[in-house]
C-alpha cells in the first residue's frame, strides 16, 4: 500500500482528528499533533449482506477473534460460506495489511464484535499504541475534540464539556486511533465511545485491528 512505517516524533501540541482523502493520507497519523485519522469510504459490495445473513443464522454469535498474518483472510471456519464472504475476507486482508504497513508488525489481532447495545458507551481512551476500527454494520465510532473534553473526568459521564465537539465516523470508514501507549502519547489518547443504538439501529458489527508483536 506504499505506506511506510515512520518513528513518531515527540508530541508538541493539542491532539486533533483529521480526514484522509486517500489510503496514503493515513500516514498523517505519524504527525505528533494528530491522534485520529478517518478515511471515508463505502462498504465493499456484498459485505453487509454476508454479515447480516451470518448474524441471522446465529453463526456469528457475539463475535469472533483471531490472530492472522498481516494481509491474510480470516481463518477457515470463522464465518460460514455465504454469498459475500469473499468481500469480508478481502476487507480483512486490506485492513490488516494497512495496519501492518503503519506499525511494522507482521501479525494482527482481529476482533469482530456483534452488538445490540453500546459496547463502551462512556468516553474513554484505549491503552494501546494504534488501533484500526471499521464499523461494517450500524452506527460507527464517535470521538471527542480535545477542546470539548475534560480528561480529569474520564470514566464518568462528565468528560464532554461541549457536544459540538463530537465527531462521528460512518459505516465503512477506516478510523485510526492513537492510544495511551503510542510513544510520547500518554495523556493524549483519542477520547472516544461506542454510539448508542436505538429502534432504528438495533445491530452493530465492528471490526478492530491491533498489532501483535
Amino acid at each position: 500500500m506504499n505506506i511506510r512505517f515512520q518513528p513518531p516524533a515527540p508530541a508538541t501540541s493539542c491532539p486533533r482528528a483529521v480526514d484522509a482523502v486517500t489510503l496514503t493520507d493515513l500516514a498523517q497519523v505519524f504527525d505528533p499533533s494528530v491522534n485520529l485519522v478517518r478515511l471515508h469510504r463505502p462498504l465493499p459490495p456484498g459485505l453487509a449482506d454476508c454479515l447480516h445473513a451470518a448474524h441471522a443464522s446465529g453463526a456469528l454469535g457475539s463475535g469472533r477473534r483471531a490472530v492472522i498474518d498481516a494481509g491474510s483472510p480470516l481463518p477457515t471456519g470463522t464465518l460460514p460460506e455465504l454469498l459475500g464472504r469473499d468481500a469480508v475476507d478481502a476487507d480483512v486482508r486490506q485492513l490488516s495489511e494497512l495496519l501492518a504497513d503503519l506499525t511494522g508488525c507482521t501479525r494482527v489481532g482481529v476482533r469482530i464484535e456483534v452488538l445490540d447495545r453500546a459496547m463502551c458507551p462512556r468516553w474513554h481512551v484505549d491503552r494501546v499504541a494504534l488501533r484500526l476500527l471499521c464499523t461494517w454494520i450500524g452506527p460507527a465510532t464517535e470521538w471527542l475534540d480535545e477542546r470539548c473534553a475534560d480528561r480529569s473526568r474520564l470514566g464518568s459521564d462528565d468528560v464532554m464539556t461541549d457536544a459540538s465537539g463530537i465527531g462521528r465516523a460512518a459505516a465503512g470508514d477506516i478510523v485510526l486511533l492513537k492510544g495511551e501507549l503510542w510513544p510520547d502519547n500518554a495523556g493524549r489518547g483519542v477520547i472516544h465511545r461506542s454510539p448508542h443504538l436505538d429502534a432504528a439501529h438495533r445491530l452493530r458489527i465492528v471490526a478492530a485491528f491491533d498489532a501483535v508483536y
